[in-house]
């Protein structure tokens, strides 16, 4: 966001891994050299890291821990308490220096009736996207911020493309008011929506530090649209981030779906090397009924496709949760934060 960046000297290429070589533009909080990160989710509204406990577990390897979390929140909601017991949730990762992904609402939720980005646009929302600026700038460690995520969602409600790139700007200049230099911020596109023309949705690139492209169902791994999103985010000197994955209407827990989903899943991020972070959403879909057939994501219930993505994200090309000094040596753009009274 509003930081020029040049293209940087690739560096550790010579790690032995079956991807591609990843590309470096050295923008904000991306991953230096031939690495992407490891990230898995999602936490609820109580601030639980249930599901990034369970998604552990199932690896069964303190060695390929993933390094960032996965979560959400709402300007319309108050966030503190949610703030608090995520904090708490860090501190049992103290060993591990864990980031965090956070999809911010610009509207009431999925399918509501009340979209407010307009609002936010205009100004009037200023207060409460502060207060969260500031429960997120609190956390002191690099945070991912997907602001109006999945734009081209029917189900977001932000038609209007205009409004939008406005309400996300004044998101972004709100941030650097509030010198909340730990957020990078990521602009999310879904590539099942009905809208594909996502590039009238872009702020431009000064605000922008990561592309993000949101993967569930098998015929958008390799789709058109998503193809030509991955090339613009090149062509833009823009990493990407999944920033959302699941293998969508497969029960993992009767391991189904490792040769439809899996290996074509995987394949698409070893041959495509502007993809430098990755977030599963290790979830049982089918517990809400907005989500009811979405299938069952639960590694931890699975016994196939458990040892083989254990396999998958051995791979030296994924950086996994470490030392705090070993993993924001290996980040762009990260400085410590001046200590505030």
């Amino acid at each position: 966001m509003k930081n020029e960046t040049t293209l940087t000297t690739n560096i550790n290429y010579d790690i032995d891994s079956a991807y591609l070589p990843r590309v470096n533009f050295g923008q904000k909080f991306e991953p230096k050299g031939n690495y992407i990160l490891h990230g898995a989710g999602q936490v609820p509204t109580s601030g639980l890291w249930i599901s990034f406990d369970h998604y552990i577990a199932a690896l069964g390897d303190a060695s390929i821990k993933p390094c960032i979390n996965l979560g959400y929140a709402s300007p319309h909601r108050d966030i503190s308490a949610w703030t608090a017991v995520m904090k708490t949730e860090f501190d049992r990762y103290a060993d591990d220096y864990i980031l965090l992904q956070v999809g911010v609402h610009l509207n009431g939720g999925e399918w509501t009736e009340t979209p407010y980005y307009e609002q936010i646009a205009d100004g009037k929302m200023d207060e409460q996207v502060i207060a969260l600026i500031d429960n997120l700038k609190s956390f002191g460690r690099p945070v991912y911020v997907r602001p109006g995520f999945e734009f081209n969602g029917e189900w977001n409600k932000y038609t209007d493309a205009d409004i939008y790139k406005r309400a996300f700007i004044r998101f972004c200049d709100l941030v650097a008011e509030r010198g909340a230099d730990n957020i990078a911020i990521v602009w999310c596109y879904n590539p099942d929506a009905l809208e594909k023309n996502y590039l009238k949705y872009y702020p431009g690139d000064q605000y922008v530090d990561w592309w993000a492209i949101d993967i569930f169902r098998i015929g958008s791994i390799e789709s058109w649209n998503t193809l030509k999103f991955l090339e613009d985010a090149e062509a833009h000197k823009k990493p990407v981030m999944l920033s959302e994955v699941t293998p969508y209407t497969y029960d993992v827990t009767l391991d189904e779906g490792w040769d439809e989903w899996f290996v074509r899943y995987f394949d698409f991020v070893r041959n495509h090397p502007v993809i430098k972070a990755t977030c599963y959403i290790n979830w049982k879909w089918t517990d809400y009924p907005q989500w009811s057939n979405w299938g069952d994501a639960r590694l931890e219930e699975s016994t196939l496709i458990k040892a083989n993505y254990r396999l998958e994200l051995s791979d030296p090309i994924y950086l996994h949760a470490g030392s705090k000094a070993e993993i924001t040596a290996l980040l762009y753009g990260w400085e410590e934060p001046v200590p505030t009274e």
